[in-house]
């Protein structure tokens, strides 16, 4: 409780970072299985030649195949989610670091975890 007698809502981090992670991997998942369906259905694309593609990285190529509903783009969309889905829990936990705890040295500590992140993310290539 506060000074004035009202209850003071703090939220807690693991709370956001597990919802951030279920929400991210249901809807990586339905997005991916949304694309297999579209692969079977519309394009007829068979696994053993989903098998041997190769991933398209650049989102330009991924979003021009999603305009096109190729199932392969939607899938591949899916798996877009699946990665960044722990780079935004990284991030919420930052913000939710320096806003709601105000501990600046812990926020310090994963906005560099992010950068990091992010860093190996586009040097992957």
């Amino acid at each position: 409780m506060t000074d004035t007698g009202v209850p003071q809502h703090r939220v807690a981090i693991q709370d956001v970072s597990a919802w951030i992670l279920r929400i991210g991997v249901i809807l990586s998942v339905t997005v991916m299985l949304t694309g297999l369906l579209v692969s079977f259905l519309h394009n007829h694309v068979d696994v053993a030649r989903m098998q041997h593609s190769t991933f398209e990285y650049r989102p330009s190529l991924v979003w021009q195949g999603v305009r096109q509903v190729r199932g392969k783009a939607i899938i591949e969309v899916g798996i877009y989610l699946l990665v960044f889905t722990p780079i935004l829990r990284v991030f919420a936990s930052m913000v939710l670091f320096i806003v709601e705890e105000r501990d600046w040295f812990y926020g310090l500590i994963t906005f560099l975890v992010l950068i990091l992140t992010l860093t190996g993310l586009i040097l992957l290539r």
